[in-house]
């Protein structure tokens, strides 16, 4: 509800309300592929007459956000009987847009039937530690580490909520241990943790421990 306000903010903005037809309002009456694909054509016709429309990009950016959580909520109902990859691959949409209750479920689901499989045990502690359940997203990237010595992502987050449960000593380790691996090595389609980032959390790292001032 509250996308669908920004994107009345914008339309009001665009002077779009005053226009005989008006894609935008038809989507939002009728919201399908169809209706997002008409609307999506029509704005992108305005950007390509003028790409220094800025509210034009943001409310292209707001109706993709829009249906594709439109499209989450259509596959949410029928999650239980999709693949393993076709699970972990809508697990990590759900993470990525922040409903991480529903990302745990399946999550869990690929750790039951696959508890050798890293990647859904480190994406798990990913969604625990967004929730801020540090000792249940430590636990998480226990077995993602267990089941896969080389996972960067998972001791760089393991460092990440070790941190945060003030085990400054053990998320230090954890943390060099991923600066010893190469971050290209696993061929994943984990979102990149910034190089800055981790930068910072070895620094207070080191602080927290004594091994810098």
């Amino acid at each position: 509800m509250k996308a669908i306000i920004i994107c009345l903010i914008v339309m009001f903005g665009l002077g779009l309300l005053y226009a005989e037809t008006n894609p935008l309002q038809d989507y939002f009456a009728n919201p399908t592929a169809q209706s997002f694909a008409t609307v999506w054509a029509f704005y992108t016709d305005k950007l390509a007459e003028d790409s220094t429309q800025i509210n034009v990009r943001i409310t292209m950016a707001t109706l993709a956000n829009i249906e594709a959580n439109r499209l989450a909520q259509s596959i949410l109902p029928g999650a239980d009987t999709l693949s393993a990859g076709s699970k972990f691959q809508f697990a990590n949409l759900l993470l990525a847009q922040n409903k991480y209750e529903d990302a745990i479920d399946l999550y869990e689901d690929l750790n039951l039937v696959y508890p050798t499989w890293s990647c859904p045990w480190r994406h798990k502690g990913e969604a625990l530690y967004s929730l801020r359940r540090y000792k249940d997203a430590e636990m998480s990237l226990k077995q993602a580490i267990a089941t896969n010595i080389e996972h960067y992502d998972a001791y760089v987050w393991m460092a990440k909520t070790q941190f945060q449960l003030k085990k400054y000593k053990a998320a230090l380790t954890n943390l060099e241990t991923a600066l010893s691996l190469n971050p290209e090595a696993e061929e994943s389609s984990d979102e990149a943790i910034s190089d800055e980032s981790i930068r910072a959390l070895h620094e207070e790292l080191l602080k927290r421990t004594g091994r810098k001032k």
